[in-house]
């Protein structure tokens, strides 16, 4: 589908065909989108009141100028539910669900919450805490190192004329609704797990057990109040219960627990064969070294076991192993007849086995499938098992990631999901397991939608149809589904679908914090790589760009793995700061290449063994499509990009060096031999097999190549991407005699907070401001 945005108002939008020789084969130009004649802008914009969003003002205005949208909590069976919505003084109140819209009158707010769970009402948030149904008449809330069940059945309500200035909430104005009653009436304590040295893992499902480190070692606190210790050789290098190899490979945890909370498998990492890491704590005097170890690529890694306690006895197990393999535990997940399963993937990343354990003894039972590929694998999902031990497994077999249902003992039985697009996520089984409810794109990569299909037979349903992205969370029968909704042009809203006519009904909207400003303008085009490949960008426009202006331009980059920045939803995908930069008087223009997900394993894949260089060539493209246009200014070309995308502004400043005015590299990966060894050697192979690989890669032996200028700068304890990369980096430009701006800042990790990514923005705009000279317009500092 091609997703052409509106026109202007008061704006002729023309499309036309790219014919100049140097580019005809770069671009797709049928579907290339080009602005050549505006009228009447000067006219309008006199006529207009609403100021300009700038980036100044999102750095003021911060979280101000989110939306919250209403937000549906299912009630544990069937199709009900309750709608949370804000209240005039800033607060959330409760709504029943009924015929897909909230009952007109609250059942209850958060200033009810905090009396049940007894809060000092001046300190009382007036947002809800952490929360689900236990059923429809008991809500489950955590809060103060507790978890507390509420029982606020029918019973409670109804009283008669109790108003709601008795409880102080004027906001709420209704009769009817028993404030006093609910208010007065406490939650109940069933869990505890304060520990003031202790750290929460994860509860258990059933709320029996709380999974706490303290000391370096695992506890499990139960209902009683008795604290039950699991590990005795936890130290400051032996994790238990985090998540191991460093979150690749679809670790995101380092607990798991069976449904019904008989057990706990948990990872047990060993990272004392790793060489340590001086990290040092610079805001002290003097300095202080802080352990740390980090795995850098072609050299050990950490020794991984899987542990599982019975909570029963108390007794752990530890899953049989080889000692001495060097190998990947990933995708932990319990299986029928008290069964553990690990997916385990080879140090190479490119095989995989599914192997079965008993859980309570550890002993390995089966290795019930395999997979290979040529390039690399990547499991991120468990197997979901039916009731008959049959099992969904995800795959990319199909040359795209789909799901495949096997036999208990590993034999494909077929395909279940088809179609030229990547599943994105599972939803919901119903529970006749008639039925598998999933996300993906459909026919256009930008879109999210949802799908259902037979388990049984080829029988595939598409349950939403308008262009865009939905973000659905199913009622656990599936006959309904809570949606948040947007396109490029459509601001964000929540609705109610039914699942059977595929019907939506719009919840209730708040107030769009952003109406008041005049917001860029927001288009996509399309180019074509030189293997033929789509590639998809957006572009947002300055929103009173006038009749034969050409703008400076700010191209921001990602461009690696597992992060695709075009999309078809509200601001494209782009993020608010960056249409700050766009009111400023800047063209953004943000680009997909090859090597970003969701475009099947071959586009995926092929930067194998060579990163920054299909990369590069994709990201050259959009330049090309942005120099012919009207409203660019050629000579006023930035890049940015952060972390893989501050190793694509090093790659394109340096192989390129005429084609950018400047750019700003945050937290660059400079050579790939310094980076971590599940993503580098995934991506790369080792540095001992791709030794020409990693030395085109690198950006070190072509620092002297840098032309114009460029700004680095990184957090000094970043425990992703190594400070000493910029270190080096720097190093290699003093060698080879090229000036560049470089700012600490200390003490921050991979992603700058608060004051840090504040006074970023800030240096960000003055940089460009003074090198891409944007007239008139925001950034001059």
């Amino acid at each position: 589908m091609r997703c052409w945005s509106r026109a202007w108002a008061g704006a002729t939008v023309a499309l036309m065909r790219i014919r100049s020789d140097d580019v005809s084969t770069m671009t797709r130009s049928h579907r290339t989108l080009a602005f050549f004649t505006i009228f009447g802008l000067t006219a309008l914009a006199s006529a207009q009141a609403k100021p300009e969003l700038t980036l100044a003002t999102v750095l003021e205005r911060g979280p101000a100028l989110a939306a919250s949208l209403p937000t549906i909590y299912w009630f544990p069976t069937g199709h009900e539910g309750t709608v949370v919505l804000p209240t005039e003084g800033g607060g959330q109140a409760m709504h029943r669900l009924e015929a897909g819209q909230p009952a007109s009158e609250p059942w209850f707010t958060a200033e009810h919450v905090a009396a049940a769970l007894s809060m000092d009402a001046s300190k009382a948030p007036r947002r809800f805490p952490a929360m689900t149904w236990l059923d429809q008449d008991t809500l489950r809330l955590q809060y103060d190192h507790s978890i507390w069940h509420w029982d606020i059945g029918a019973e409670d309500i109804g009283a008669e004329g109790i108003a709601a200035e008795d409880i102080g909430a004027k906001d709420i104005g209704a009769k009817n609704i028993a404030a006093k009653n609910i208010g007065a009436k406490e939650a109940t304590r069933v869990l505890s797990w304060h520990d003031p040295k202790g750290a929460l893992l994860e509860l258990s499902p059933n709320d029996g057990h709380a999974a706490v480190r303290s000391q370096h070692q695992l506890f499990l606190h139960d209902r009683s109040g008795q604290k039950h210790q699991l590990s005795f050789d936890g130290t400051e290098d032996v994790i238990l219960g985090g998540p191991a190899h460093r979150s690749e490979i679809g670790i995101v945890k380092g607990t798991f627990w069976r449904e019904d909370g008989r057990f706990l498998a948990f990872y047990r990492e060993d990272l004392r064969q790793i060489a340590k890491y001086p990290y040092q704590d610079v805001q002290q005097m003097p300095p202080t070294a802080r352990h740390g170890r980090y795995p850098m690529a072609g050299r050990p890694h950490s020794k991984v076991r899987v542990l599982v306690c019975d909570t029963k006895t108390y007794q752990v197990a530890t899953l049989e192993a080889d000692p001495d393999a060097d190998v990947y535990w990933t995708n932990i997940t319990f299986g029928p007849n008290d069964t553990v399963y690990v997916t385990i993937v080879n140090r190479g990343q490119d095989h995989l086995e599914l192997q079965s354990f008993d859980a309570k003894t550890g002993k390995k039972l089966a290795t019930i499938l395999t997979e290979h590929d040529r390039e690399w694998i990547e499991p991120e999902h468990p197997p979901q098992f039916l009731k008959d031990g049959k099992f969904l497994w995800w795959s990319r077999r199909s040359g795209f990631r789909n799901i495949f249902l096997h036999e208990p003992n590993g034999k494909l039985l077929r395909q279940v999901t088809y179609g030229n697009c990547d599943v994105l996520s599972l939803q919901h089984l119903k529970a006749d397991e008639s039925r598998l409810y999933y996300q993906a794109s459909g026919n256009d990569p930008r879109q999210l939608h949802l799908f259902s299909v037979s388990l049984t037979k080829e029988d595939t349903q598409q349950h939403t149809t308008e262009r865009g992205s939905h973000q659905v969370t199913l009622s656990p029968d599936a006959k309904q589904a809570h949606v948040f909704y947007s396109n490029l042009e459509t601001f964000p809203n929540a609705r109610v679908l039914d699942t059977a006519t595929n019907e939506v009904q719009t919840l209730p909207q708040p107030n769009n914090p952003l109406a008041e400003f005049e917001l860029p303008k927001q288009r996509f085009f399309e180019v074509e790589a030189d293997d033929g490949s789509v590639l998809y960008g957006h572009v947002a426009l300055p929103p009173n760009l006038q009749p034969g202006e050409r703008a400076p331009v700010i191209h921001y980059v990602y461009g690696g793995p597992h992060a695709q920045l075009v999309k078809d939803q509200w601001f494209g995908g782009a993020s608010t700061w960056l249409q700050g930069l766009a009111g400023d008087g800047y063209i953004v223009c943000r680009l997909d290449n090859r090597g970003t997900p969701n475009r099947g394993i071959e586009f995926e894949q092929s930067i194998h063994r060579h990163l920054g260089t299909k990369e590069v060539a994709d990201q050259l493209r959009a330049i090309a499509w942005l120099r012919q246009q009207p409203f660019v200014d050629p000579s006023r070309i930035g890049v940015h990009g952060w972390s893989f995308g501050g190793y694509m502004t090093l790659r394109l400043m340096l192989l390129h060096p005429t084609v950018f005015a400047c750019g700003i590299s945050g937290a660059p990966v400079t050579d790939w031999s310094m980076y971590e060894t599940g993503y580098g050697e995934r991506y790369m192979d080792s540095p001992q097999e791709n030794p020409d690989g990693y030395e085109e890669s690198s950006c070190l032996p072509i620092a002297g190549q840098l032309q114009n200028p460029l700004l680095i700068v990184h957090g000094t304890d970043d425990r992703t991407v190594m400070w000493s990369h910029t270190l080096k980096f720097v190093d290699a430009c003093v060698q080879a005699g090229v000036q560049l701006d470089y700012f600490p800042y200390p003490q921050q990790l991979h992603g700058l907070r608060g004051p840090y990514r504040k006074h970023f923005l800030q240096k960000l705009s003055g940089f460009f401001g003074r090198h891409l000279r944007p007239e008139d317009r925001g950034g001059k500092k």
